[in-house]
């Protein structure tokens, strides 16, 4: 007996051990004052803080240190540069909340460095705040930055939150794209003659012969909700989560740095690269402060042998993000300039989006849509994308343009719109009014979008982004040595000898626009001309201002940009400066701060036949190099139409979220010859796999609409995309769409997922008993069936999938009171 109860006790320890970031031990939460570091415990965590500089210097999980061996020895620190690069120093060390007085639950503490009254520092107090929970994985962290009317004013600048995680920490996950094993830290590499100092080339190690660039890791904040680290040999990993986005500066887009080479972890709190959120500065006498996070710095692990174990990590990490967003607001922060639910309210209400020259009804799905209050600038701006200091509350439309924005804190709002149904943005200025604890049902929000005339045609989708061109998901990475191409950018004069030559019915976006007009006059010979050509039934409308080029900028640096109709110039001789201009371009990214302009001219410039639009650039303020980065171009035009029926006039593909399925629509203005459409999906926008075929309705001078249901998407990102065939066998490939379906905390888990032969089953069972399981592919068709012997609680299961088909399938598993179902992508 005693050794069946010693078994039983090993086995409940060992699965105790193994789902400790699930079901975590009841352990207390307890403070430990060391004089000069102090550390937070809770049997799962425990953090070694220094009080004086409010830095981390041990990050314990399950006894291990996540930081040891890191750069610097590893830590968890804050940094600004306001003007001047600072760290926390000199802070004040008080408790917030004691274990002790609230049952072992919870300790928050909190690190308070103030101005010391030097022209040298940031004339703002910085407040850091750490909190830790009973029975969770990971170490919340937050901060406020406050300016009193007393203090001089600040120039502002950067804020931030860096992690030198530990040296076993060898696999970095930013999305579906940036995710794999980096090179070691004691590989070698060299500076690159003639690049920024951050591009490096590897002459040692995994990536031997490779650029490596800490840029290749941006990405925007709408887009991701974890990003961070994991071990290949200890199958541990550490992340930051975002619970919200309301604190971060520069809107939905705001694209900056989330992990390098290092092994580094950020978070860009009050970042200013690409431009965006760079409003910052504080005036004199101005009463500012702002509330950063808390966010969670979470630990996860899985057992030896997890195939696949980054995926698996990372996939839990993406889970538990958004446990954390489900949490948000926390109703345990106790900081007073933190607003629970109770003190906030929600918005409710449908896009509409009246486009006056189209009679079919615009689909306002997948749209972002938010509201902010401008806050004070000392700069005059008015432009979301720059705003640092204030909140903003944004949220993406469903199917039929509807939209909740909860969390809002009280206050007269701006609410803005813009996205891939419609060019530019919505702008409506004091539009709603925020009480605490109410929603506000704004019933239809009308968007009537400037125009001069009905679209005569369009290249690429107002998404602001370059993603459905040519790189539009390689554009981070680089050649291989001896190319001194380090960057994709740099290709463009090989892979256009001729520039683009872009024809409207004929050419390809993905493939024959490239993601970016780049200027080097140091190395190509003449300004890059790109020409698209079209052809008109007849002259249209003609007038002063009676037909437009829009011109939609994903970003712009160094440029100035010249447009000619037919060989005569609608801009000036040296051109027109596109608005918002950013470093998106050198800084390996695919957009910046977007911009637009609308140019007008006559209608005579345009003729029956043959026509040609022309756009150039001048690098500008003596610059060598300039490089402009399209979103959306269109000729706008009254009275006139194409000449010749384009085989498959395409439109851009759409995706949105409905009852947890993928709904794709597209459409085709005309069709000849046209045979059928390939739906594919990706689950890293690289390499898709055909889901459906939809045939043709016919040959169509109208308007014809498509429509296609992924029943079965993955959890996090899915990318999709057309294939577009004619009956003579040619082919056309669409725009990429990407659409996140959030991971489920549930009882039932399948990873790695995507797997190639191999998954592991991860489920919890209610009693002892026979489960009867079964999968099924995209047609509900059963291709595998089976049985598990599982027992009450928490059980584990490994799956040969090798005689599956690739392609997405459903596991469902039935107990007899229950049914558990689970989607998966074999590779």
């Amino acid at each position: 007996m005693k050794k069946i109860t010693l078994l039983y006790f090993l086995f409940t320890c060992f699965f105790v051990n193994l789902f400790a970031n699930k079901n975590a031990p009841a352990a207390n939460v307890t403070i430990t004052d060391n004089g000069t570091t102090v550390i937070l415990s809770n049997g799962i965590i425990a953090a070694t803080i220094t009080k004086s500089t409010a830095s981390v210097e041990t990050l314990s999980y399950n006894g291990y240190d996540m930081l040891s061996g890191g750069y610097s020895g590893g830590k968890v620190y804050w940094s600004w540069n306001m003007p001047n690069y600072q760290n926390p120093s000199g802070c004040s060390y008080s408790v917030i909340a004691n274990p002790t007085s609230n049952n072992g639950d919870y300790a928050e503490i909190k690190l308070r460095m103030t101005w010391n009254g030097s022209a040298s520092s940031a004339a703002m107090d910085v407040d850091v705040y750490y909190s830790l929970r009973r029975g969770v994985s990971g170490l919340y962290a937050s901060s406020m930055l406050s300016h009193p009317a007393s203090y001089p004013a600040n120039p502002g600048g950067e804020w931030r939150m860096a992690s030198y995680v530990g040296s076993t920490f060898d696999w970095m996950s930013v999305d579906s794209l940036r995710n794999r094993k980096m090179a070691s830290p004691t590989s070698s590499s060299v500076a690159v003659t003639g690049a920024p100092k951050e591009v490096t080339l590897w002459t040692s190690g995994l990536y031997a012969n490779q650029y490596e660039c800490k840029y290749d890791y941006s990405a925007d904040f709408g887009d991701i909700d974890v990003w961070g680290w994991s071990s290949t040999t200890r199958n541990i990993g550490i992340w930051v989560t975002a619970p919200s986005n309301e604190y971060y500066n520069g809107g939905p887009m705001k694209r900056e740095l989330m992990c390098h080479q290092g092994p580094t972890m950020l978070n860009m709190l009050g970042g200013t690269h690409y431009t965006m959120g760079s409003d910052t500065e504080v005036d004199s006498a101005e009463v500012w402060k702002k509330m950063y996070g808390p966010f969670l710095i979470y630990c996860n692990s899985m057992p030896t042998g997890t195939a696949n174990a980054p995926i698996a990590l990372w996939n839990d990490a993406q889970k538990q993000a958004k446990i954390e967003q489900a949490q948000w607001p926390y109703s345990w922060f106790n900081n007073v300039d933190y607003v629970k639910e109770s003190g906030r309210g929600t918005v409710t209400g449908k896009l509409i989006i009246n486009d006056t020259t189209i009679t079919n009804s615009i689909s306002a799905a997948n749209m972002w849509v938010g509201v902010a209050t401008p806050p004070k600038s000392t700069n005059g701006i008015t432009d979301f994308q720059f705003w640092s200091k204030n909140f903003q509350f944004w949220v993406k439309t469903d199917a039929n343009g509807n939209f909740t924005i909860p969390h809002i804190l009280p206050g007269t709002y701006n609410i803005y719109a813009f996205g891939p149904a419609a060019a530019g943005q919505m702008t409506k200025t004091a539009y709603v009014t925020v009480t605490a604890g109410t929603t506000i049902n704004l019933g239809d929000v009308i968007w009537v979008p400037t125009r001069i005339g009905k679209t005569i045609w369009e290249i690429g989708i107002p998404d602001r982004s370059a993603q459905e061109f040519k790189h539009g998901t390689d554009w981070w990475t680089s050649n291989i040595f001896p190319s001194k191409n380090w960057a994709k950018f740099m290709d463009y004069p090989v892979e256009f000898p001729n520039d683009v030559n872009f024809t409207i019915g004929k050419s390809n976006i993905a493939t024959d626009w490239n993601f970016v007009q780049n200027y080097d006059n140091t190395v190509q010979a003449a300004t890059p001309e790109w020409k698209v050509t079209f052809n008109l039934t007849n002259a249209p409308k003609t007038g002063t201002n009676s037909a437009a080029i829009y011109t939609a900028f994903a970003a712009a640096f160094n440029s100035a940009i010249i447009v000619k109709v037919n060989g005569i110039l609608i801009t000036s001789s040296t051109g027109t400066y596109p608005p918002n201009q950013s470093n998106a371009k050198i800084r390996k990214a695919i957009h910046g701060a977007f911009g637009d302009l609308r140019f007008t001219f006559n209608g005579n410039l345009l003729k029956a036949g043959m026509n040609e639009i022309s756009f150039s650039i001048r690098n500008t303020g003596g610059a060598t190099v300039g490089d402009i980065m399209y979103d959306y171009v269109r000729l706008e035009a009254s009275g006139t139409s194409l000449a010749i029926p384009l085989p498959v006039a395409l439109q851009p593909l759409k995706a949105t979220n409905k009852n947890n399925s993928a709904v794709l629509n597209w459409a085709t203005t005309t069709e000849v010859n046209n045979d059928y459409f390939e739906v594919q999906k990706s689950v890293d926008g690289v390499t898709f796999l055909v889901i459906g075929k939809v045939f043709s309705k016919g040959n169509s001078s109208v308007q014809v609409d498509y429509d296609f249901t992924d029943n079965l998407p993955l959890n996090g990102l899915n990318y999709y995309r057309l294939k577009q065939i004619d009956k003579d066998g040619k082919s056309t490939i669409s725009n990429v769409v990407k659409i996140d379906f959030p991971l489920k905390n549930t009882a039932f888990n399948v990873f790695p997922n995507p797997a190639l032969n191999i998954v592991t089953l991860d489920y919890y069972a209610k009693r002892n008993g026979i489960l009867t399981c079964a999968i099924t592919d995209v047609n509900g068709k059963t291709v595998k069936s089976f049985s598990i012997n599982a027992v009450a609680g928490k059980n584990r299961h490994q799956l040969n999938l090798t005689e599956l088909q690739t392609g997405a399938h459903l596991i469902t598993m039935f107990n007899g009171l229950e049914t558990m179902s689970e989607r998966f992508e074999k590779l």
